[in-house]
């Protein structure tokens, strides 16, 4: 009888150890939105947020904090506990553009625990619908003409898009008006209005509105065309090299303990093959890009610093006019 009651003590000694390191959530989840709703950045976290609703025991709750081209969110998130109760989705301006721009009180570099890449999203350059530009080749050739005339709108000063923007004009030399909003729901609704000459948008973002007759897509900042915009040219194609897509997924604060970003990961990740995620991305046009924390992260410092010397040397060649 000792012997049995040694050989229980011994595998419970055993099991402890891997218990120990299991990690479950007990109240809600939040999950940090940098821009108002609507855009991909918010359809993307009500999404996830419900794709998990049947396997995660707790809630999970989209707060949006629109703001400094979705710096206030990550902001928030930067300094929050390391507990797996506060995420936010980046990857994007938050991560990779708005630290180029300007001072932020964190170092995407650093300062967070990547969770998982969930997508990556080509930008969409679109026209409202009775603009004279019908293709991506008229609107150069009027930015050439008239030199800082036309408009764009953006998800913020120092945003992706304006990155993309920027790049841009660096590499063809041409010049645009800035328009920055809080995020692509105002821009692409005031572009829709006729407020602006063009305006840029994720896929899912704009589908809405080109399906309504609203808005017209003339040209992808991407590396191929897209399988749901087949006679879309991309910017390469026209004769300049500008790719930057837009990434997206769950960050939490930097020093998440292993076991709470296995759970994480594997919840999220397990979401991403389920029908009502499969559903989202079908008919939104959303194409799944799956990467976990590591890789995630190597992919927003790869960004960051291409986005970083494309702006040196937008400023150095203005210097030396």
């Amino acid at each position: 009888m000792a012997g049995v009651a040694l050989a229980a003590a011994m595998a419970a000694a055993l099991v402890a150890p891997a218990a120990a390191q299991e990690w479950t959530p007990t109240k809600p989840i939040e999950i940090y939105v940098g821009f108002a709703p609507g855009g991909s950045a918010d359809q993307i976290a009500r999404q996830l947020a419900n794709a998990v609703k049947d396997t995660m025991p707790v809630p999970v709750v989209v707060i949006n904090k629109p703001g400094a081209a979705g710096a206030l969110a990550a902001q928030d998130v930067a300094q929050a506990k390391p507990d797996g109760y506060r995420m936010f989705v980046g990857g994007g301006s938050e991560t990779t553009s708005v630290g180029n721009h300007q001072k932020v009180s964190y170092d995407a570099r650093r300062d967070f625990t990547p969770v998982l890449k969930v997508a990556r999203l080509p930008s969409v350059l679109a026209v409202p619908a009775n603009s004279p530009f019908k293709t991506a080749q008229d609107l150069i050739a009027a930015a050439k003409a008239k030199p800082g005339a036309l408009s764009y709108g953006s998800t913020g000063e120092g945003s992706l898009f304006h990155s993309t923007m920027l790049a841009f004009e660096a590499n063809s030399g041409l010049r645009f008006l800035h328009v920055p909003y809080k995020g692509a729901a105002e821009s692409l609704l005031a572009l829709a209005s006729g407020q602006l000459d063009m305006a840029f948008g994720a896929p899912e973002e704009v589908k809405g509105l080109i399906d309504g007759g609203k808005i017209r897509p003339i040209a992808l900042f991407s590396k191929t065309r897209l399988p749901s915009m087949p006679n879309v040219p991309t910017v390469t194609e026209l004769g300049y090299p500008v790719a930057l897509d837009n990434m997206k997924g769950l960050l939490a604060p930097a020093g998440l303990p292993e076991p709470i970003y296995r759970y994480l990961n594997k919840t999220f990740h397990d979401a991403l093959q389920s029908p009502a995620w499969k559903s989202y991305a079908q008919n939104s046009g959303l194409t799944t890009d799956y990467a976990d924390g590591p890789a995630f992260q190597k992919e927003i410092n790869d960004s960051y610093a291409l986005i970083g010397d494309s702006l040196r040397t937008i400023r150095a060649a203005s210097a030396a006019k």
